[in-house]
């Protein structure tokens, strides 16, 4: 009987060292696929690890790996279990800090680096975490103490002058900000410095520049998803929307429990949408917005907090009220709805934007320059912002005024042919038909086949009794649309008015 239960113990106990050893090995598969950046990976091995091996390693790992892919609240309860095992595992008291800045809990994070600062003094990680905490708060002068102290321990880390870039791109001082970038370059191509270099030419306009270094840091490392992120966003706001599409699916691959990059898939079909809607192709339009609502319904159901899924929300049906006249005011106040759901101090110069625009639909035109001020209070220099003003009160018929606007806007760089269009539209409302011909003019001679364009162009002239010009211009719409119903009529009648002459 002795020997039986002694054979019985001694199964149990080969069992459970192999799958004690197994988990190890699992463990540094793990560990393996962190250090080459494959987190989505690491989620999947180390899920299995935790399940059986409940130590500090293990559920940092874990946790870390489940940050790296947007599982926030997933990575914060593994994170959590980590410090329980060991109060003074300094990666967890990093990863877990990084992750509440990220979610604006600032003390909390605070609290967790001067821990850890207090166990290690002189660990650079800690320094770092601790000053890009500082950074996203703008405490701009405290960030850059740690980071001074941070290079008298070590010359030699990258990521120290990574965060020193941080610093002086979050205030502004973009040429200070790319010297630290690739000072950190020069030590070690890392990804974290190209994106760097990528946002702040982005803050200065600057696409093209950023573009290539967003790809820079892809070229690196393929699995770094900010650049994707980055990416997407400047091909976005250069309208070359397939592309962003692109980006931001590879983003949402790589960060699967985060629901941004489907939050940007949504506001890019979005963005094609109001594409259409300029147009006056309503049909194409409601179909990119329906489309997009479709995305950010999946969005909400994984995250109702989400803050970009609720402000795209608002986004799109704000456009739909422009394109929906029966349904106008209740898509305007389903967007004021969306609106509410986000802390407005959470808001950047384009939702402030949208607001506004809402607003002004709505004949709220002081609140609407309220907002149209607060975006301009972020960024002076943002011609959409004096774009959309323009158009509100355009719509609102304050055409001297809106005219100012566009001229502001266009004169900051805004490469949109509608601000000039616009300019023109409200040359033309005051009836002021010559005047506007040059604003029309100008948007054809960049785009020979602008349709909406060449029709205003062919208007001003006849009301400006340009009956010749009138004619060829109406003749250039039906090259390009030989069905135009209004082009066929109008040179029939123009011509005749001419031969009565």
């Amino acid at each position: 009987m002795n020997k039986i239960k002694i054979s019985i113990l001694s199964i149990c106990l080969l069992v459970l060292f192999a799958v004690t050893a197994h988990a190890q090995n699992d463990l540094q598969k793990g560990r393996d696929a962190i250090n080459r950046g494959d987190y989505v990976k690491a989620v999947d091995i180390l899920s299995k690890v935790v399940a059986v091996d409940k130590d500090y390693d293990a559920y940092y790992l874990y946790g870390l790996a489940l940050y790296k892919t947007g599982s926030l609240a997933k990575a914060e309860e593994n994170l959590k279990k980590a410090l329980s095992d060991d109060d003074e595992g300094i990666g967890a008291m990093i990863t877990l800090g990084n992750l509440y800045s990220s979610q604006k809990k600032y003390t909390e994070a605070n609290t967790l680096f001067k821990n850890g600062l207090k166990i290690e003094p002189d660990n650079i990680n800690l320094m770092i975490a601790q000053s890009d905490n500082f950074s996203a708060q703008e405490k701009i002068d405290d960030a850059i103490i740690v980071l001074t102290r941070a290079t008298t321990i070590s010359k030699e880390n990258p990521n120290v002058y990574v965060g020193l870039g941080d610093a002086y791109r979050i205030r502004g001082s973009f040429k200070l900000a790319a010297d630290y970038y690739k000072k950190a370059i020069a030590l070690k191509k890392i990804p974290e410095a190209y994106t760097g270099l990528g946002e702040s030419f982005a803050r200065q306009r600057k696409y093209n520049e950023a573009l290539v270094e967003f790809n820079n840091a892809i070229n690196v490392d393929a699995n770094y998803a900010p650049a994707y992120f980055g990416k997407g966003r400047i091909l976005y706001f250069g309208g070359q929307f397939g592309d962003a599409l692109e980006a931001f699916k590879k983003y949402s691959e790589l960060m699967p429990g985060s629901q941004e990059g489907n939050s940007y898939y949504a506001k890019v079909l979005y963005a094609q949408g109001v594409y259409y809607s300029d147009r006056n192709q309503n049909e194409q339009a409601n179909d990119k917005f329906n489309e997009a609502l479709k995305i950010l319904e999946d969005v909400m159901k994984n995250d109702p907090k989400s803050s970009t899924g609720n402000l795209y929300n608002a986004y799109i049906y704000a456009e739909k009220a422009e394109i929906d006249e029966v349904n106008k005011t209740e898509f305007l106040n389903k967007a004021l709805e969306y609106f509410s759901k986000v802390e407005i101090k959470n808001y950047d110069e384009e939702d402030l934007q949208v607001l506004a625009k809402v607003n002004s639909s709505l004949l709220k035109y002081d609140e609407a320059e309220k907002y149209y001020r607060m975006a301009l209070q972020k960024d002076s220099l943002d011609y959409d912002t004096y774009y959309e003003w323009g158009k509100s009160l355009y719509k609102a018929e304050k055409y001297e005024e809106a005219i100012v606007k566009f001229q502001k806007s266009i004169d900051l760089g805004n490469p949109n042919p509608f601000a000039t269009l616009y300019k023109g539209f409200s040359y033309y409302s005051m009836k002021q038909y010559l005047e506007a011909v040059p604003y029309f003019q100008k948007v054809i001679d960049a785009d020979q086949k602008f349709v909406l364009a060449l029709e205003f162009l062919a208007r001003a002239y006849r009301f400006g009794n340009k009956d010749q010009e009138s004619i060829e211009t109406y003749e250039r719409i039906l090259q390009i649309e030989p069905e135009n119903k209004e082009a066929v009529e109008m040179i029939k009648a123009l011509k005749a008015k001419i031969e009565k002459q």
